[in-house]
């Protein structure tokens, strides 16, 4: 434990930035830690080294950090007292400091109180308020707004779509900020959510998070943002979470209603894995993509929507099946957009009998897959 300590004193000590995460547990700290370095959960969760019975520190990448994640997990409680802690000396050295609430906890008057006390003491310490678990707040049949409308102001209130108690809840919650001294603090609204939740995009208002991170530690970011923009951390991201979702949307036992959903989903997706690997969001990307597989991929994408459909009749095994297939349909789709625009995204025309093929593999590989994904949602 001493050696611990020890190693974690001198990360503190280093010149590697640090951002200070300050929240209540389950506000959603470790999810963003595992957004901006591409490690998953458990990997987050290991990387943790006690600093104090109240503080832990993590550093990216772990021998040599370029970014030191600080969890003050007691420091709501303790904000007052003990200059001389490590705790004191971590927020002496804080380069930013990074407030994490649901959104819909108005609870928060020691973390407030927390901040005041922090920017007493150094005015101009950049402060960001993440407001987490914006899903919380939908109705059975609202989504995610794409694209992703925020920008911190009061305007998002007034966003079109935007539900009624999300923007009640959300806005409550900023005024509660309003006695902090210095410059007002920076929102950003997120949902960074598990792909079994089926909730798509399960990043939504990363790229916001970036471009505000990019802001204050320039240097920082682009050598994280690097780090994540890795294929597999789009299959994660992007093709699993909303491969998810589409089989959900498909599972509906109705008729077209379901199937339109999905369809519509699988669209969104590509565009997003597109956007990912440096395109501009445009819907004629679908049609580009779809036009590059070729006619014997409509015909057959057709005709299996169409089987779903009647499969749905048959509620109960019949909307298994559906969302099973659903599921392998959009994992193959995820899977051939990713060739398809690295591609082209590297300057190279993508071969189509290599992209059917990357298509037709990934679909008789992706039914495993959603098996897998049940059971570990169910585990859990």
């Amino acid at each position: 434990m001493q050696d611990a300590l020890e190693h974690a004193r001198n990360w503190i000590d280093a010149d590697a930035p640090v951002l200070w995460l300050l929240g209540k547990t389950q506000a959603g700290k470790t999810s963003i830690v595992a957004e901006m370095t591409g490690q998953g959960h458990d990997e987050v969760g290991r990387g943790y080294q006690p600093m104090t019975r109240e503080t832990r520190i993590y550093g990216f990448p772990p021998e040599h950090p370029v970014l030191r994640f600080l969890d003050t997990r007691g420091l709501a409680e303790c904000a007052d007292g003990d200059s001389g802690t490590e705790l004191a000396q971590a927020r002496e050295q804080a380069h930013l400091l990074l407030v994490v609430v649901r959104v819909d906890d108005l609870d928060i008057s020691e973390i407030i109180d927390a901040v005041d006390h922090a920017r007493g003491r150094h005015r101009k310490l950049p402060v960001m308020v993440a407001q987490t678990g914006l899903h919380r707040c939908y109705g059975d049949h609202e989504r995610h707004i794409e694209p992703y409308p925020f920008d911190g102001s009061a305007e998002d209130a007034r966003r079109p779509g935007v539900p009624h108690q999300l923007s009640r809840v959300m806005m409550a919650q900023r005024k509660l900020f309003d006695r902090i001294p210095g410059p007002p603090p920076l929102f950003v609204p997120l949902d960074f959510t598990r792909p079994e939740q089926g909730v798509a995009p399960t990043d939504y208002g990363a790229e916001r998070l970036w471009d505000m991170l990019e802001e204050t530690l320039p240097k920082v970011s682009d050598g994280l943002r690097t780090n994540t923009a890795l294929p597999n951390a789009i299959r994660a991201k992007v093709i699993l979470p909303w491969a998810m979702t589409a089989a959900a949307a498909n599972a509906v036992p109705l008729p077209v209603l379901g199937g339109l959903g999905s369809a519509s989903l699988q669209a969104g997706m590509v565009t997003l894995i597109a956007h990912r690997l440096g395109f501009s969001t445009n819907r004629d990307l679908w049609r580009e993509f779809c036009g590059t597989l070729g006619a014997g991929f409509g015909l057959a994408y057709g005709g299996s929507w169409l089987v779903q459909q009647v499969l749905k009749a048959g509620v109960g095994l019949g909307t298994a099946i559906v969302a099973s297939w659903t599921f392998a349909i959009t994992w193959a789709i995820g899977e051939a957009a990713l060739y398809y625009f690295g591609e082209k995204a590297a300057g190279r025309e993508p071969d189509r009998e290599k992209l059917q093929a990357i298509y037709h593999e990934a679909l008789r590989d992706a039914r495993d897959r959603y098996k897998t994904q049940k059971r570990d949602g169910k585990d859990r």
